[in-house]
């Protein structure tokens, strides 16, 4: 799903419309049309939502793998919406207010100092805050970091919701801690009403498995383990899970930051540590509280062992002060990445860089469609009059046609839309290979391709020439018109990969000629 999109046709095709409409009696819809025309070149806005101490923002420096861009703690100091968008990380945080005052512009350590100093009445006015960083990600897909949904702080609680039916981010990450069966789901519905989330824009995250661990009593099973246990089974209980995320990824976020963060020092500490007392490291790793015990006689002071589990957390010096032992890590490299695969951060990147990162542009423009579609049904609920209700109809056919002329992963979108949602019934060999044929389980050719080795290049060619050859002789020999459209689409989707195949492999023999005269 790498296609080119002509945006600027889309947003000149809405400008035109929006000549049709009297803002006067229409002005809902005008102000929807304007503000999409500004919205179709901006970055997919992606929300990161959960409980108080989810780590909802430890996630988010993780993902961006830098410490502190987003404020964390056990204090709940995430009371307003944060931005996060792709700019010199030095520049002023811009911040938004609810009763429409002038933003304001404060410098990253002005800001750390008066949001802990500010009164009540100046947090309660922010409406949400613009933070920027130079991480790479953040040009294709804006990061909303948003304050805890939780009963016990109302005012924190209504801001999140209040910015998401505002602002209605295109896709989002639902975090849940310990149990999925939390109520995140039925606020954010709730809230989003006309823009519901499914499997195509939402990711669920199981958050804090290392805290999981540490609760059980026998250490047979890794964090992980115990994570992908609990998820599985949660999915297979609740249905409603399955029919709103795309999956629920085990994860520990602070092991993931570290996995990017940890340090020659931290690890130099962690390597002490692994020559202390078997025994007493044993009993250091039952809880937090008895490894910064200071009669357990451990090779590290309390203010390191503190360190320790402020930044890589118990179970992450648990796993790599073992590794130690056993010779597998040697250094701070082979360590981060112990914490990179054992954090559940591998699978959660791949999870993000194929399923929203490499349709971030067609997700945008999913949910500003959609968006637009709401406010045509709104806005026609209050017709009061013939004419308005037919020029709202000539509305709605001309925005359709309008993305309905979008490249073919328009096509690819509304049809794993609807075997998600089940509303279109294929054979299940059929719809999983349509899955790995848009990438939803790897971004490779090979993953595409259903294929675990090959020998060359031509391999891959030749097997999606093979697919498209058993995917044409379907649609020559299917009689319903109905059916032959799904068809065409997996068609015409093997058609373009062998197309993009095989210009590859020239290029890619072009370039060994130049380079090695081969």
């Amino acid at each position: 799903m790498e296609g080119i999109y002509d945006t600027q046709s889309i947003a000149k095709g809405l400008l035109g419309i929006m000549q049709m409409i009297p803002r006067s009696s229409l002005s809902a819809l005008y102000s929807k049309l304007e503000d999409s025309v500004m919205r179709i070149d901006e970055p997919m806005q992606l929300a990161i939502i959960g409980k108080i101490s989810s780590s909802k923002s430890t996630l988010v420096n993780a993902i961006l793998g830098k410490n502190e861009i987003m404020a964390t703690g056990q204090k709940e100091v995430t009371y307003n919406v944060g931005w996060l968008k792709y700019g010199n990380p030095d520049s002023d945080i811009i911040i938004h207010h609810k009763d429409k005052s002038p933003v304001v512009h404060k410098s990253p350590k002005e800001f750390a100092l008066w949001s802990t100093q500010s009164h009540n009445s100046e947090i309660d006015n922010i409406s949400y805050i613009e933070i920027f960083d130079d991480s790479e990600i953040l040009k294709e897909i804006n990061i909303i970091d948003t304050p805890g949904l939780d009963a016990l702080r109302g005012k924190d609680s209504q801001n999140t919701l209040d910015f998401i039916q505002k602002v209605r981010p295109d896709a989002v990450i639902m975090i849940f801690t310990k149990s999925v069966s939390e109520n995140v789901l039925d606020i954010v519905r709730q809230y989003n009403a006309g823009s519901s989330f499914n499997p195509l824009n939402a990711i669920g995250v199981l958050a804090k498995i290392d805290v999981l661990w540490q609760e059980t009593i026998e250490r047979d099973k890794t964090a992980l383990q115990i994570g992908e246990r609990m998820t599985k089974n949660k999915l297979k209980k609740e249905p409603i899970l399955q029919k709103t995320l795309f999956n629920i990824l085990p994860i520990s976020a602070l092991q993931f930051l570290a996995s990017s963060t940890l340090n020659d020092s931290t690890f130099t500490d962690l390597e002490n540590l692994s020559r202390s007392d078997e025994t007493q490291l044993k009993r250091a790793f039952n809880s937090v509280t008895n490894f910064l015990k200071p009669e357990l006689e451990l090779n590290l002071s309390i203010p390191q062992r503190e360190h320790i589990v402020t930044t890589i957390g118990l179970y992450g010096a648990y796993l790599i002060v073992n590794s130690i032992k056993k010779g597998n890590v040697r250094d701070t490299k082979s360590a981060r990445q112990l914490l990179w695969e054992e954090s559940g951060a591998k699978s959660f990147m791949k999870v993000l860089h194929n399923h929203f990162g490499m349709r971030a542009k067609l997700i945008k423009m999913e949910s500003v469609y959609q968006s637009i579609q709401q406010t045509i049904k709104s806005s026609r609920g209050q017709a009061k009059d013939r004419t308005t209700t037919l020029l709202l109809s000539k509305v709605e056919q001309r925005i359709s046609e309008l993305f309905s002329s979008l490249v073919h992963e328009h096509k690819e979108y509304e049809l794993l839309y609807q075997l998600y949602n089940n509303e279109r019934i294929i054979d299940e060999k059929e719809k999983q290979e349509f899955f790995s044929l848009c990438g939803e389980r790897g971004s490779s050719a090979l993953e595409r391709l259903g294929l675990t080795t090959i020998s060359s290049a031509q391999d891959l060619v030749d097997k999606a020439l093979d697919r498209e050859k058993y995917w044409r002789k379907q649609v020559a020999l299917e009689p319903d018109p109905e059916e032959r459209e799904w068809m065409n689409i997996i068609l015409t989707s093997y058609s373009r990969l062998r197309q993009k195949l095989q210009l590859m492999k020239y290029q890619y023999e072009q370039s060994k000629a130049f380079l090695f005269n081969e």
